[in-house]
């Protein structure tokens, strides 16, 4: 960088008049592209200096722009590659001997950096991009022009950075010397094309395009590197979203089924079979569906897991960890609840028997009608007080492209038990334990006239809408954010 601030850049058109009749909708973050790209090269140091999602880490600050998982291995492995070329650069250390050193070769990144320059007035979650930190394009009466950049690289708690990165943060992380013995030299320059004013929803379609439609990476984790894209129309119609929706189900259903911790662990219908009661492995799935992982779109409420929290906000950035140990401690909070309220008379006629109370074939607890309605009502609960109860500000070590273990859902729980929305789901869970989840056949049902009518009103096509109303309504009773919440569902009748 010449004088440390400025850049000469190239800028190319990319550009059809055919893009001029697309949509283009600034309320769904999706204004009008510049016509112009820029090419520059700049030395990685530098270049991270001004990237804000790099910045940080995500030890509890909020991080923005791109999503994506830092996987330490991955960045080791390109430190290694720059260094030593390969194949060198992927050996063990007991492999690395005088007979091997032939082996090392340059380790070139040709690949451009993508990332996108912000504009004025760009806002990033309730934080604008400050005028001395604007990064300005000059014009030099030909495809030469001159990006020059901010004086002052000291950007505060509350304050953007110009950079935000699409693509290429682990080769950005490869860089970074902290805690390397041998850092690379920070002369060693990357190449970059950057976007200009590039809008949040189309840096998740270029991430998109980019890394998922080549099928590099599964479609559902890309949904957890950049949780913007779990909101956008277009992936719905070309089914990306619905392929990413079910899977997600599905993980989320095993897990549930599997955790050590969970009060389903082995109690779910895997496979289907007939005769083997309990709640089937696809009725788990639907009721994810329609709760947790709704689009919110035609008549469906939103999902916590999916949809946006405002009209200016992204999905929760909650990862396969933190989403299965949410619904696995919902669960274990109502069991508890359950054994707190035995006195309930509900409870009384399972013989005070929480256990049974809960999974007994007669309760609607072990019963898909059950399952749905308290999956159903979390998700509403909580979506409509996630703002109040600060759910976005539950951040957890990253997650790797592996498959969920345990153990990260065992951190995922600890770390929940901390939150700031923790009372919220005890309240929720002694809500529900207030209301009676007997079945028309379970016991001291038969023989109270109005009980068995209630039972039956559950029943048919509106069925599950009069459960989950009644449910809410017992809810309401609690004196609490919990209960004032779902009071304002049922008169919002939503």
């Amino acid at each position: 960088m010449a004088n440390n601030q400025s850049v000469p850049a190239l800028r190319f058109k990319q550009w059809l008049d055919d893009w001029n009749d697309y949509d283009f909708n600034e309320a769904a973050h999706r204004r009008r592209p510049a016509e112009n790209i820029f090419m520059f090269s700049m030395s990685a140091a530098e270049l991270r200096k001004l990237c804000d999602v790099y910045k940080r880490e995500r030890d509890g600050a909020e991080a923005e722009g791109i999503q994506r998982i830092r996987d330490v291995s991955r960045t080791g492995r390109i430190q290694r590659y720059v260094r030593f070329g390969y194949p060198y650069g992927d050996l063990k250390p007991a492999q690395r001997t005088a007979e091997t050193l032939p082996l090392r070769k340059p380790g070139w990144l040709p690949t451009a950096i993508v990332l996108n320059i912000l504009v004025e007035g760009d806002e990033r979650r309730g934080r604008t991009l400050h005028p001395r930190h604007l990064v300005k394009v000059v014009e030099n009466g030909d495809a030469r022009c001159t990006l020059e950049l901010p004086a002052d690289t000291d950007f505060g708690e509350d304050e953007l950075a110009p950079f935000e990165v699409i693509d290429g943060q682990h080769r950005l992380w490869a860089f970074d010397a902290a805690g390397e013995d041998e850092p690379i030299p920070d002369d060693f320059e990357l190449p970059v094309v950057a976007f200009h004013g590039l809008d949040i929803a189309w840096q998740a379609y270029l991430f998109w395009s980019i890394n998922v439609s080549p099928k590099r990476i599964n479609p559902s984790h890309a949904f957890d590197l950049y949780p913007l894209l779990r909101t956008q129309d277009w992936l719905d119609r070309v089914g990306e979203l619905t392929v990413y929706r079910e899977a997600r189900a599905q993980e989320l259903t095993e897990l549930v089924y599997a955790h050590p911790q969970s009060p389903w662990r082995n109690r779910i219908n895997m496979l289907g079979e007939r005769g083997t009661g309990g709640v089937s492995q696809a009725a788990w799935v639907r009721a994810l569906l329609g709760s947790f992982l709704s689009t919110g779109r035609g008549q469906g409420r939103p999902g916590l897991f999916q949809s946006n929290l405002g009209d200016e906000e992204e999905p929760l950035e909650w990862t396969r960890p933190q989403q299965a140990a949410f619904i696995i401690q919902l669960w274990t909070d109502l069991l508890d609840a359950i054994g707190r309220n035995d006195l309930q008379y509900w409870i009384r006629a399972y013989k005070r028997d929480p256990q049974r109370a809960f999974t007994d074939k007669t309760s609607w607890l072990n019963q898909d009608q059950g399952v749905r309605a308290v999956l159903a009502i979390a998700n509403d609960v909580f979506f409509a007080g996630a703002r109040l109860w600060r759910l976005d500000r539950w951040h957890f070590p990253e997650h790797g492209e592996n498959e969920t273990s345990v153990e990260e859902v065992d951190a995922a729980l600890a770390a929940l038990r901390n939150t700031a929305f923790r009372q919220q789901m005890m309240d929720l869970a002694n809500g529900l334990a207030c209301f009676d989840w007997r079945s028309l056949e379970g016991p001291e049902v038969k023989g109270d006239e109005d009980i068995e009518v209630r039972k039956r009103s559950y029943r048919g096509s509106g069925g599950y809408a009069a459960l989950r109303e009644d449910v809410l309504r017992t809810i309401a009773e609690e004196n609490n954010q919990v209960g004032r919440v779902a009071s304002d569902l049922v008169s919002a009748g939503a």
